[in-house]
């Protein structure tokens, strides 16, 4: 079987555990959690091809301060901060996005909760970077 065989199989499995239209989900290679879109693409990987799950968080502030930046790079080397994935910008764009990576043999129940936890770190991401994540704290004229 093929890589690109693999991942259709493993699309479909996935639409068959969460109860999607397969085709839906094979012609779209998108989910919806809470919301939230989730964006499955195939990608190699060293190791084989692979399926990641990518989500939007928000949009990076126009210059982000240094304090911002450096928290995302830490949060990329702490796996807990990030649910075990991966934070960049998506290309050609100023969109902070978390990405996970499964290997086409994950059992569509371990893939389910992959997306799912995805979400849920997102929108704990999303929540704090409209909040200011990272930004200076403006102090308040007393009077």
């Amino acid at each position: 079987m093929t890589s690109d065989e693999q991942y259709r199989a493993a699309l479909a499995a996935l639409a068959l555990e969460i109860g999607v239209d397969a085709q839906a989900l094979a012609a779209r290679e998108e989910l919806v959690i809470d919301g939230i879109a989730v964006g499955l693409s195939r990608v190699k990987r060293a190791g084989g091809d692979a399926i990641q799950g990518a989500c939007k968080i928000g949009l990076l502030p126009r210059q982000p301060s240094v304090a911002l930046l450096r928290l995302l790079l830490q949060a990329n080397t702490l796996g807990r901060a990030t649910g075990g994935a991966t934070l960049g910008l998506q290309h050609a764009a100023d969109d902070l996005v978390l990405a996970s990576v499964h290997p086409l043999d994950t059992p569509p129940a371990a893939l389910a909760r992959g997306c799912r936890t995805l979400v849920e770190v997102v929108a704990v991401w999303a929540e704090a970077l409209d909040k200011g994540l990272g930004q200076p704290v403006l102090a308040t004229a007393m009077s």
